[in-house]
């Protein structure tokens, strides 16, 4: 059965409010059996008097049309305000102290390699002053040691003298004593001093010859 047409429901609407309304017509109020079918057009209609209040459902229905495609979706609204900072957390608790880690290895420890010479035998003329034994040495501070032998070959007695020389420029310790002819004395020497480049120990007789023996010569780096 096919959907009934626009007129033909709005007449039936009419006819409705006709019959609920007050009108008289004749001798008595005018009822739906005193309306002729098909006598009230929609011509008969004010404009806008039927209101979707005065449709029954069904009818809204069938005056309803097809549902549309869905619109295109609306772009993203602005971002709103950034909201108040909340409270702080209550803290966590302190996490457990970790191992200890193992002890490493001891390294080897440093050791410093003296520098040293040694001489023998060697003539000492009267009254001259020779070099009993030189070392060449990096420029520091050295912890310097030195003997020697010494015998005197003067008829007589003789002054004997050996020294520590750094640099061709200071004698920084002595060792003397006077001796009679064929005696044999053991001279010793030590001091800490700086060294650009040289280490010397010289020796001396005074009144006569003589020659110094087993003579050595030990610097060692300080620090």
């Amino acid at each position: 059965m096919g959907k009934p047409r626009l007129g033909t429901v709005l007449a039936g609407i009419a006819l409705f409010i006709v019959i609920g309304g007050t009108a008289t017509a004749g001798k008595g109020l005018i009822s739906g059996k005193t309306i002729k079918p098909g006598t009230i057009t929609a011509k008969q209609i004010k404009n806008r008097a039927i209101t979707p209040a005065k449709l029954s459902p069904s009818v809204s229905r069938n005056l309803m049309g097809a549902t549309g495609p869905a619109g295109a979706r609306g772009s993203a609204g602005a971002a709103g305000p950034t909201g108040a900072t909340g409270q702080a957390g209550a803290a966590g608790q302190a996490g457990a102290a970790g191992q200890p880690g193992a002890t490493g290895a001891t390294g080897p420890s440093g050791t410093i390699e003296p520098l040293s010479d040694e001489a023998y035998d060697i003539q000492v003329p009267g009254g001259q002053q020779i070099v009993a034994a030189m070392l060449d040495v990096p420029s520091g501070t050295y912890t310097l040691m030195a003997k020697a032998n010494m015998t005197s070959t003067h008829n007589g007695l003789n002054f004997l003298d050996c020294t520590l020389w750094t640099d061709d420029t200071d004698g920084v310790d002595t060792a003397q004593t006077d001796v009679n002819f064929n005696r044999t004395v053991n001279l010793a020497m030590m001091s800490v001093a700086p060294v650009s480049d040289k280490v010397e120990v010289r020796c001396a007789a005074d009144s006569g010859n003589a020659f110094v023996d087993d003579v050595k010569l030990i610097a060692t780096p300080v620090g």
